[in-house]
């Protein structure tokens, strides 16, 4: 507890010392908030609250965690939820309302997995029929279940005998790939095509695919809106684009789609003007095919039924915008970290 206040007075001091509120009003606006609205310390900084000019009004419009997801469920129906949870009824989601997305390999699994075409996806042997034929080409697998990047494994497939990991560069045979998947999770997996992402996103991190987050909000009289965006890029040499310890994220232009100010992905915003791998400015990039980035995203809410809030997250490829996944629970700092308020946003 000692070493967390000591984190957050850090926090405060810092934003002190560039001419915002002092430590000890932030420390007590911080405590008054978490007491009587359960708003904690990540929260005001992430939503700037710190900052001389925010109004207390602005501070009591953020929702507590517990709240927040109580809104979420109000507006997205629950028996709706598993459209974007399980990711085999996801994809067969955009690819039955003609959203764009990524192309679909199959799905393994040692009872009922399959192909596209409906034939069987179980084992090494199938596996092997299924990729051995395309040397070179790239693939990617994902568990069924799941969110935020975990379990993510890409790989490319060498020759008849096997694939190469791109995390590691290490082969390994088809039916080593088949035993090391199912024992992760046997509950199944989802095949897809690798992206192979635009150019001029994947300069900022050529190790990962950096995606679009785009927040859309259906109002209660139908009409669908975007919320904010921010692009995600990964670590260093990293598959995947968390932010989080060693990536980046960047704010863009709703209107336009020009990047806007880096940060990285903590309570501290800590300025980030080009990515460390690449070493590419952010400031001023626009992104490639925007508009159509913006209504794949709204046409991904538009079909969904009794879904009125999603982060979606989308990628440039060379020739337009894919659609990786649907959130119909985003993440809880998201809104904060973008300065939207949460309690007349789900009022709205």
């Amino acid at each position: 507890m000692l070493g967390k206040l000591r984190y957050v007075y850090s926090l405060c001091l810092r934003r002190q010392q560039q001419g915002h509120l002092s430590a000890p009003r932030q420390m007590a606006e911080i405590a008054w908030l978490q007491m009587t609205r359960g708003v904690g310390y990540a929260v005001y900084h992430y939503a700037g609250m710190w900052d001389r000019g925010a109004s207390w009004d602005y501070k009591t419009s953020y929702l507590s965690q517990n709240d927040y997801l109580r809104a979420v469920y109000r507006v997205n129906e629950r028996k709706y939820h598993g459209i974007s949870q399980y990711k085999p009824i996801e994809k067969a989601y955009f690819r039955q309302f003609g959203i764009r997305t990524v192309g679909y390999l199959g799905t393994l699994h040692p009872q009922w997995g399959c192909t596209p075409d409906g034939g069987p996806l179980r084992d090494g042997v199938e596996l092997a029929t299924l990729l051995a034929g395309s040397t070179g080409r790239r693939f990617c697998c994902k568990p069924v279940q799941g969110a935020n990047g975990k379990g993510f494994h890409a790989y490319q497939v060498m020759d008849a005998a096997g694939v190469s990991d791109l995390a590691d560069g290490r082969s390994i045979s088809f039916a080593e790939l088949h035993e090391r998947l199912l024992a992760e999770s046997a509950d199944g997996w989802l095949l897809e095509q690798y992206i192979e992402q635009h150019p001029l996103l994947q300069q900022f991190n050529p190790s990962s695919v950096n995606t679009i987050r785009m927040f859309l909000y259906r109002r209660k009289d139908g009409t669908v809106v975007q919320l904010g965006s921010f692009l995600k890029t990964g670590q260093p040499g990293a598959l995947i684009d968390k932010t989080e310890g060693g990536g980046a994220a960047v704010f863009i232009d709703a209107k336009t789609g020009v990047l806007t100010d880096g940060f990285d992905w903590s309570p501290q915003m800590l300025p980030q003007e080009r990515h460390p791998a690449g070493g590419i400015p952010f400031r001023g990039v626009q992104i490639p095919y925007w508009q159509e980035a913006e209504a794949l995203a709204i046409r991904a809410l538009g079909c969904c039924p009794g879904t009125r809030f999603v982060g979606v997250d989308i990628a440039i490829a060379a020739d337009g915008p894919l659609m990786v996944e649907m959130n119909v629970q985003p993440d809880f700092d998201c809104l904060p970290v973008m300065r939207i308020p949460t309690v007349p946003l789900f009022d709205s």
